[in-house]
């Protein structure tokens, strides 16, 4: 019996050690990861534009660049996230930072409905920090909840691009390339849905606190584009009226990224797009906001 209970303390004993080393090389090695790990401890700090949203903002803008032109910002964006995360996460940081000036919500609406999901549902990473939980990580030990993330350590391991990528200021920056060698086609507009209640709780917390909000659609590939105006009003599930500009609009676009230098992915810009649709972005929208001050 004593030779039975040494071996389970033995067993789980190596369970426990293998999932803390494997938290310590994500903690090294996943910069996403360890992102969540500093905005989750963000305090005092004192930004005037915060951007949300998922990995297409967090590749898609450049908050490195927006610092240069004077903005002080930081990208919250997370990779795989909801808008019901993004609600939380503000809130979160509005217990213990100085509330911004400006708050961006760059949608994904190019590649569907996953960041406006009528479903909410939950990011691991965000949830391990946010609302730790004992139980939680036995039923589902990181080696588990994580395991896509080896799959990144694998990356980073095997190609010289994901070494030389950075976080910087929130922002993925990368100067892989991969082409966007798919070709425009007429996009069926109305299954564009801005009713998710919780994209309607995030812009109301935004004007009761006194904090601008705007709502960016970020660009997809060629296929994934639309023709839809560059600024439209919107109705949210609660009736509030919203500007939207839509970064996904196909003409725009075509004139501002290159297929063949700009991306990185499927849907997912560079560096060198991001800093190119950022600068759209802030010519025609953040600069005439920020030069009032």
């Amino acid at each position: 019996m004593n030779q039975f209970i040494k071996k389970c303390f033995w067993f789980f004993g190596v369970i426990i050690l293998a999932n803390l080393i494997y938290l310590g090389v994500l903690f090294c090695g996943s910069q996403g990861f360890k992102k969540v790990y500093d905005v989750h401890s963000f305090e005092n700090q004192k930004y005037d534009l915060l951007i949300f949203g998922n990995s297409m903002a967090l590749d898609g803008i450049d908050s490195e660049y927006l610092q240069q032109k004077g903005i002080s910002n930081y990208n919250m964006a997370i990779a795989g996230d909801h808008i019901s995360t993004s609600l939380m996460m503000f809130e979160e940081y509005l217990k213990h930072n100085q509330k911004p000036k400006v708050v961006a919500i760059g949608l994904s609406s190019a590649i569907g409905r996953s960041y406006l999901n009528p479903v909410a549902f939950q990011n691991p990473e965000v949830e391990f920090f946010y609302h730790p939980s004992l139980a939680e990580n036995l039923k589902n030990p990181p080696l588990l909840n994580f395991q896509w993330l080896a799959v990144d350590m694998l990356k980073i391991f095997m190609s010289a691009d994901h070494r030389r990528a950075q976080m910087i200021l929130g922002q993925w920056k990368t100067k892989k390339i991969i082409p966007d060698n798919s070709a425009y086609k007429e996009q069926n507009t109305s299954l564009v849905d801005y009713s998710n209640p919780y994209l309607a709780k995030m812009v109301a917390l935004c004007r009761n606190n006194g904090i601008q909000v705007l709502l960016v659609e970020l660009p997809g590939s060629n296929d994934k584009r639309n023709q839809i105006p560059f600024i439209r009003t919107i109705e949210l599930k609660d009736g509030q009226k919203c500007t939207l500009h839509n970064l996904n609009n196909y003409t725009l676009t075509q004139n501002v990224i290159d297929a063949q230098k700009d991306w990185l992915a499927a849907d997912h810009l560079n560096e060198f797009g991001a800093q190119k649709i950022t600068d759209y972005w802030y010519q025609t929208v953040l600069k005439p906001i920020f030069s009032k001050e």
